[in-house]
């Protein structure tokens, strides 16, 4: 490791809604760890919620975030496996942060050597969204449930839902927030969409509820949104709330919950992993990596900005989720992936 620097550049969150771009000690790897040159890393909703002080990390401050991303294993540490990885290219998922830098060492078991033909860009996303999508319909089948609610459709995650959904034949009721939305989903195929600022929305959705006999939903809203889903699936329904994006509390009738016989809970990606046991785990990181290449893991990339411009480039995500990733580059590589910003 005498050729790579001693300092790296990092995005440090040095405090809620904080984040700095700070000269660091570049880490080294021990036992069974790799040194991983970062290539990209991007922007999810879990982020947004780490830099504001609301994610299930359980880190002080100060700290690098960045749950996903690429890059070039460039050193290793001791252990057969590390020792494999050197020089390849890698999609990561840490768990706990750490990937807006320059460098970053993780444990050799958590990097996924990418195939010939899927782009550091695209590995960069190879993690979070898919893997989320794989395990909400694999729910979803394992429960028996052959339609499902996906609130938040219109962003890149509700799209991979509704791909994965369609492989595994299970139709998707899509709630979106705006007419535009619904506009650009019905044009690329999907059959139910609804938009849940219009007036009869509830009523719609109790509809398509009860025809498609579903009682299953993944809420990615919170707020007073869970409540209307439990009002409209069928009695005896399941409620997924994985994400937070009206940013406020559950609101939920008592007698709704309990006259209707409906279980609402959490799901975290980062628990339910662990519980699947490795060769399932194994099988769905080779899913969700084959389906880089055109299937349904596939996102769209709205801009690439360097980590000087991450704040902004942040805020631009926050603004506007369902136009396309926002990806902070820390190498050179080649991407890959061309921005539609």
């Amino acid at each position: 490791m005498t050729d790579l620097p001693d300092t790296m550049r990092a995005l440090m969150l040095t405090a809620r809604d904080t984040l700095e771009l700070q000269q660091v000690p570049r880490p080294s790897p021990g036992p069974g760890q790799i040194l991983v040159r970062v290539a990209a890393s991007p922007v999810n909703p879990s982020d947004l919620m780490t830099l504001k002080g609301e994610y299930g990390i359980d880190a002080d401050y100060p700290f690098v975030p960045g749950l996903e991303g690429s890059g070039v294993v460039v050193a290793a540490g001791s252990g057969l496996m590390a020792r494999w990885l050197m020089g390849k290219r890698v999609a990561l998922a840490t768990g706990v942060g750490a990937l807006w830098a320059d460098y970053v060492v993780v444990d050799a078991a958590r990097a996924l050597p990418l195939p010939e033909g899927v782009s550091l860009g695209s590995g960069a996303m190879s993690a979070v969204n898919p893997l989320t999508a794989i395990a909400l319909i694999s729910l979803a089948r394992k429960g028996g449930h052959w339609s499902v609610v996906s609130t938040g459709a219109g962003g890149q995650l509700g799209r991979m839902i509704r791909k994965r959904a369609r492989e595994k034949g299970v139709k998707v009721i899509n709630v979106v927030r705006r007419a535009e939305q619904v506009a650009q989903l019905e044009a690329e195929g999907a059959r139910h969409v609804l938009n849940s600022s219009d007036a009869r929305f509830d009523e719609d959705l109790a509809r398509l509820c009860r025809d498609l006999r579903c009682r299953m939903a993944f809420d990615a809203v919170g707020g007073a949104m869970t409540g209307r889903l439990v009002a409209a699936l069928r009695p005896g329904s399941e409620v997924l709330v994985y994400g937070a994006l009206e940013q406020s509390a559950v609101q939920l009738h008592p007698g709704k919950l309990i006259f209707r016989e409906a279980t609402v809970r959490g799901f975290w990606l980062s628990q339910w992993l662990p519980r699947q046991g490795l060769p399932r785990l194994l099988m769905a990181a080779r899913e969700a990596t084959q389906a880089l290449g055109g299937g349904f893991a596939v996102s769209e990339v709205a801009r690439i900005v360097p980590p000087e411009a991450a704040q902004d480039g942040i805020a631009e995500y926050a603004a506007n989720m369902s136009a396309g990733k926002t990806l902070i580059r820390f190498s050179d590589a080649d991407l890959g992936v061309t921005p539609t910003a």
